[in-house]
């Protein structure tokens, strides 16, 4: 199997996990935290963007593109239906204030180093900076979400998240494959299988410990 075939195939799981996730939300068996998917939204895109002024590869670009157009979708109709989505407490203010304030310094700076201001090479190393950067932050990011899934796990169903972890240990293999070792773009997929990961088995031990279907 070639690496687009890959990157296709990691993008259609991240999709599939989109349409289940989709199905459960409308149902109203999952609560999706509207904090943590606005954040989900605007960072995903922005990722894209920056991923694809680092000239990756359609291979690479397939799963951030479906990701934050589904993300996106996920979001809107959170904010639609749900009121007083402003986090309560306070270290997800602090979260959803600290991702904001770095998404806003990483725009700034991104358009800022994609000018005729500094050469290609100084604008090649602050892309990477960048998005190191931008991958730590992922963290902010997950932090309601995280926090909603440990004290209220039946919020959440396992599946989609299993699907969607699957999808990014398959673009970490892409990403191995197409830059021949790690750089940058490999912390992205790794970050999020990880993280993913942890909301599926929380989530599935927690229905499984309860008698009830981990889908």
């Amino acid at each position: 199997m070639g690496m687009v075939e890959s990157g296709i195939i990691a993008a259609a799981l991240q999709v599939a996990g989109y349409l289940f996730y989709g199905s459960k939300v409308l149902r109203e068996d999952i609560l999706p935290n509207p904090a943590s998917w606005l954040m989900f939204a605007y960072g995903t895109l922005f990722l894209f963007i920056v991923e694809w002024d680092r000239d990756a590869s359609f291979a690479i670009l397939a799963l951030p593109a479906a990701c934050a157009i589904s993300s996106i979708a996920v979001a809107l109709y959170t904010l639609r239906k749900l009121r007083g989505w402003w986090p309560e407490h306070i270290l997800e203010k602090f979260s959803f204030g600290l991702d904001i304030l770095l998404t806003v310094a990483y725009v700034s700076a991104w358009f800022f180093f994609t000018g005729d201001l500094i050469s290609a090479d100084m604008r090649e190393a602050a892309t990477i900076i960048i998005l190191l950067c931008w991958n730590v932050g992922i963290f902010t990011s997950f932090f309601p979400l995280l926090r909603q899934v440990y004290h209220h796990p039946r919020t959440e169903h396992a599946l989609p998240w299993i699907v969607w972890t699957g999808a990014y240990v398959m673009l970490a293999t892409v990403t191995v494959m197409e830059v021949g070792g790690i750089n940058e773009l490999f912390l992205y997929p790794v970050i999020n299988a990880c993280v993913h990961g942890l909301i599926a088995i929380r989530t599935a031990y927690w229905h499984h410990s309860h008698g009830l279907s981990i889908v």
